[in-house]
């Protein structure tokens, strides 16, 4: 059964609802969870690019679910900044600009700085170390596809705030995270990949030996380098959708 036993026992034995009635309504929570994942997933591929509209209807159809999941995970979408909804309900994806890139790499800035000076302080390089070297190994399997070479950059990026432990932190990065996934797409190219591999081997290898101001420095280097090549492109394809229907 792929619905936590524990939470459908608590549910049925504490509140006195019938079985029957738990099951439907987390298998309800389910669908609309994963139409939620779907259509993120659509957006973040730029399947769904910027200024794209979606209709409730073709996208219920297309997952082969009824209109109340997808209207669901629709609000919640708008809700967390990925798509408008007008009064109207016409439902289209957010336009990317230059605000948004630079707005992420200032959250990315202070998160991952203070992050990785956290961890080098902590005792947890070694343990971040080979989480790195992991994720930097599927970064270059990865370069067939672009989605699957920056969704594990992001990884790489991610195993900070993973072996901190720190489940605050981890939430704000999530969110910058998806951000940075979002934008990556729109002005990343494989002609970057060994570039990425290279910077991304630099804070490796800092973080390896414990060298926070190298490690530090190797970092915002990156950073600094992936914001400049972005920016050059963003206005560019801001302004190349066209829009879906």
């Amino acid at each position: 059964m792929p619905y936590p036993l524990d939470r459908m026992y608590l549910i049925h034995y504490s509140c006195g609802i019938p079985w029957e009635e738990v099951v439907y309504h987390l298998k309800k929570d389910n669908l609309a969870s994963g139409v939620y994942e779907r259509i993120k997933k659509g957006i973040l591929s730029l399947e769904f690019p910027p200024e794209f509209i979606l209709q409730e209807r073709n996208l219920a159809e297309e997952l082969g679910v009824s209109r109340t999941p997808v209207r669901e995970a629709v609000h919640r979408l708008s809700q967390e900044g990925w798509l408008r909804v007008n009064a109207r309900r016409n439902i289209q994806v957010r336009p990317v600009s230059v605000s948004d890139l630079r707005e992420v790499f200032q959250a990315r800035r202070i998160l991952e700085r203070d992050a990785l000076e956290l961890l080098l302080s902590t005792g947890l390089a070694r343990e971040a170390g080979r989480k790195m070297a992991a994720m930097a190994a599927v970064m270059n399997d990865s370069r067939g596809s672009l989605f699957s070479f920056i969704t594990a950059d992001q990884s790489f990026h991610s195993v900070l705030f993973l072996v901190l432990g720190n489940s605050v932190l981890r939430k704000f990065w999530n969110a910058v995270s998806e951000e940075m996934i979002w934008l990556g797409m729109q002005a990343m190219n494989e002609k970057r990949y060994d570039d990425v591999l290279e910077e991304h081997g630099k804070i490796l290898g800092a973080v390896e030996e414990g060298k926070k101001r190298a490690a530090r420095e190797a970092l915002l280097d990156h950073l600094e380098k992936t914001e400049d090549i972005l920016l050059r492109k963003i206005d560019d394809v801001s302004s190349s959708y066209g829009r879906g229907s």
